[in-house]
């Protein structure tokens, strides 16, 4: 039932009370969630910024590891290694719900079995600095991806709130000022057929007394 359609009746006026002190009570939870999305997503941003620095740290890392092991004299082996391919890493995402909002939690990532390795002793840091430069990178997007989602979870929550308010909310204040202009001008129409109904009666009854 939208605003215009309600009775215009004292039953009505009670109806559009009721919807917008519903109208106000949805504002001040909208409110609340839009709050607590904020500081969720503070908290996420922390997170997230926290993971990229560390995920540019690793990626440094193995960049400058895998640079010694070429100085070194493992430049055939990691050609070798590279034409070989890799076996694919494992990326586990534990997904979390708050206030309704699904996102990335906390990622496990279990990289392929580690190569046979024989030309150099650094060419076995330099694999590990990339595993962990792989971890880093997949928390990394973890993060951010969950930023993503509060970030539109906080904008529908915000559109949904200001829609009620900004729209909503003044459509049903302006239909109960309406239906109160309304509602007075039917008292007031009553109260002067109540007196004109009982002038008559009385003027009546003294003309019969006089005859």
């Amino acid at each position: 039932m939208t605003v215009s359609t309600t009775a215009r009746t004292r039953a009505g006026r009670l109806l559009l009370v009721a919807r917008r002190d519903l109208a106000r009570h949805a504002v001040e939870l909208l409110e609340s969630k839009e709050e607590a999305l904020q500081r969720e997503r503070v908290r996420l941003e922390g997170h997230a910024t926290r993971a990229e620095t560390e995920w540019v740290r690793r990626c440094r890392e193995a960049a400058e590891a895998l640079l010694r092991a070429r100085m070194l004299g493992a430049s055939d082996e990691i050609d070798d290694l590279i034409d070989r391919g890799s076996a694919l890493a494992d990326v586990t995402t534990h997904w979390q719900t708050s206030m309704g909002i699904v996102y990335p939690g906390q990622v496990d990532c279990a990289s392929g079995e580690a190569p046979t390795l024989a030309s150099t002793a650094a060419l076995g840091p330099a694999v590990e600095a990339h595993r962990r430069s792989l971890e880093a990178a997949a928390t990394h997007a973890a993060t951010s991806a969950a930023v993503r989602r509060l970030d539109a979870a906080l904008a529908a929550t915000r559109r949904r709130r200001r829609a009620i308010e900004q729209r909503l909310e003044p459509r049903l204040e302006s239909a109960l000022h309406e239906l109160d202009l309304h509602l007075d001008e039917l008292d007031r129409e009553e109260a002067v057929r109540v007196h004109v109904a009982t002038s008559s009666s009385t003027n009546s009854q003294g003309t019969r007394r006089t005859c």
